[in-house]
């Protein structure tokens, strides 16, 4: 497998991760220094990141990501796409839709994220 379909793996095992709140698995994919930002808003860890996934209210239905684009320079790479999650929450079911731009190094033999960031629907 090269080096773009391994970052499409990654990023659809990573979306799979988020749908059944495995943090374990999630901690796994991440880089040492792992970021996460909103655009304004405040850089977090991973033990915050982690701890937002675990509290996403009600039943996740599905995560997944489409229109995925990959950038690559040697050892990092980005990975652009949209994650679209769908959600029961009392009851009523509710889809959430945005933009993300992530960011992957290679650690050893694998692909690992070290930066993620959500775009908020415009």
């Amino acid at each position: 497998m090269d080096d773009r379909q391994q970052l499409i793996d990654v990023s659809e095992r990573l979306a799979a991760a988020i749908a059944r709140r495995d943090a374990a698995t999630i901690r796994g994919m991440l880089a040492k220094g792992f970021v996460h930002r909103t655009p304004g808003g405040d850089a977090t860890g991973v033990d915050a990141f982690l701890g937002g996934i675990l509290q996403i209210p009600g039943d996740i239905l599905f995560v997944k990501v489409d229109q995925l684009t990959v950038d690559l320079s040697g050892d990092s790479a980005i990975v652009t796409g949209i994650q679209q999650a769908q959600l029961k929450i009392d009851g009523a079911v509710v889809i959430d839709r945005h933009g993300f731009i992530d960011w992957f190094v290679r650690e050893g033999d694998e692909w690992r994220l070290r930066l993620a960031v959500d775009i908020p629907p415009a």
